[in-house]
């Protein structure tokens, strides 16, 4: 899986949704986006103050594509019996819940609508596959201070930038995975979580679960930039501060993952996020009929790549 970076925004998301059962999830895209009040010339109303600073910084105009997704349009939406997981203003849509078929049939008649698509189907099959892969270790520096981390910080000469001064103090970094196991009790966070470095955290995948319970891919990589044990593992940015943020279903791999890869970046966008790091990517899924031909991976066409 490759990592993605940088890229942020606000979202509109339901985040009590109810249990979903066995009901099909769809991304619901929308043929025009009415500003209902909202203008780029006073965009304070929806992002934050460091992310119109970040925005001033790197010289990135806010665009009607930052307004939030039309209320009324959702409201429609909720009219029929579908239940919102999240949206995307930048991409013009919502991902929902439907019970049936039939509903997906109305929606796609609704003159405002430009497609409904299937992007995770009743009762997905579980994974027996582990999709996340460990990196085979380089040489590196000593290990007396970096312990563990001494291959991912030496290769890259880390170890420089650290001696100078440059551990991330100011940054805000958004972290896009699959779940964070127990990085609220892991020593190797204690630092993080004793200085409020970890600002935020948000599950985009099952909105009412405990991250902190879920996969452990998000937790190891976050290690490598915030963990900081003398001796044992110092991470590559270990004063920075960091968002947590669930986008990857670790049991299943279907198109709503791309979805919600690209709500959980326009969440770290408002924020203000300075970077993102998402070691995460997608071209072939469970359902080959989602799957992604080589052309289309031009970096323009899949949703996942126009959020970035």
């Amino acid at each position: 899986m490759k990592i993605i970076i940088l890229i942020l925004t606000l979202f509109f998301v339901l985040a009590l949704a109810p249990d979903t059962g066995a009901q099909s999830y769809f991304w619901i895209g929308f043929k025009d986006k009415p500003t209902a009040g909202f203008s780029v010339s006073r965009p304070e109303e929806f992002l934050s103050s460091r992310a119109l600073e970040r925005r001033a910084r790197q010289h990135i105009p806010v665009t009607e594509s930052d307004i939030p997704v039309y209320k009324p349009y959702i409201d429609s939406l909720i009219r029929t019996g579908a239940t919102p997981v999240h949206s995307s203003k930048w991409l013009n849509g919502v991902t929902v819940i439907l019970k049936n078929d039939t509903l997906a049939k109305q929606i796609t008649g609704f003159s405002f609508v430009k497609e409904c698509v299937l992007t995770k189907p009743v009762a997905p099959s579980k994974s027996a596959v582990a999709k996340f892969e460990e990196a085979t270790p380089v040489s590196g520096i000593d290990t007396s201070y970096y312990g563990y981390a001494v291959h991912q910080v030496g290769q890259l000469n880390g170890q420089f930038l650290h001696n100078n001064g440059f551990k991330g103090k100011g940054m805000l970094i958004a972290v896009l995975d699959a779940g964070f196991y127990h990085v609220n009790l892991l020593p190797a966070f204690d630092t993080l979580r004793s200085k409020g470095r970890i600002t935020g955290s948000r599950d985009f995948v099952h909105p009412r679960a405990d991250l902190y319970e879920a996969n452990s891919h998000g937790m190891m990589v976050l290690s490598t930039m915030g963990g900081n044990i003398p001796g044992q593992l110092i991470g590559s940015a270990p004063e920075a501060a960091y968002l947590l943020l669930r986008s990857e279903d670790a049991a299943s791999e279907y198109l709503i993952e791309e979805d919600n890869w690209v709500a959980a970046a326009e969440y770290a966008d408002s924020l203000g996020a300075d970077i993102i790091n998402s070691s995460l990517g997608y071209s072939t899924f469970y359902d080959t009929r989602m799957d992604h031909t080589y052309a289309q991976m031009d970096g323009k066409t899949t949703r996942a790549a126009k959020g970035a």
